[in-house]
């Protein structure tokens, strides 16, 4: 039994590609009920809060599961056996094009913990300096520099949507005021 008290009878795997694996859980549920879960298995993910200055530099882009438009800040998987920070550095580099001189961590955040498996590692990075990468050839990212408080404010009336984007803002916010 594990800690949240589910019961995993079998796992089967039902699709599988590059970027993503699903699997079929049957199990038991904490209460008793036996049923099937399905747990959407990705590379451990890394996002990073790009700040210049009091701008925060942030990515629009298409999301295919959503249909739609979205900002966010700067994330995406882990390449094998790279490390977290890495994975953020790479990504800083290849989206946004840019290199940090400080990089702070702000734990971990899970985007939907009911499905999704892996949490996303975030980070708050400063001190930018041009230093662009080639973007991966199915994405076609907009830099939207917006003002820091604009971007809380952004998320709290729903102009940004994307959950690990408000949490690491939230978390950035915290780390900021430490530091005044």
């Amino acid at each position: 039994m594990s800690d949240a008290g589910y019961r995993r009878l079998s796992e089967r795997v039902v699709y599988e590609n590059p970027w993503l694996r699903f699997e079929a859980h049957e199990m038991i549920h904490p209460n008793g009920t036996p049923g099937v879960h399905g747990v959407v298995v990705t590379p451990r993910a890394s996002a990073v809060v790009l700040l210049d200055g009091d701008e925060v530099l942030l990515a629009r882009q298409s999301r295919f599961a959503v249909d739609a438009i979205v900002l966010e800040v700067i994330k995406g998987g882990r390449h094998a056996g790279e490390y977290s920070l890495a994975c953020a550095q790479r990504e800083a580099r290849e989206e946004a094009g840019v290199v940090a001189a400080r990089w702070r961590s702000l734990g971990r955040a899970y985007e939907v913990p009911s499905i999704l498996k892996e949490p996303v590692d975030l980070y708050l990075a400063g001190g930018l300096s041009p230093a662009p990468l080639p973007p991966e050839e199915v994405e076609r990212i907009e830099i939207v520099r917006m003002r820091f408080d604009d971007a809380l404010a952004a998320c709290v009336d729903g102009r940004i949507d994307d959950a690990i984007t408000a949490l690491a803002l939230l978390r950035a916010r915290r780390v900021i005021e430490r530091e005044r």
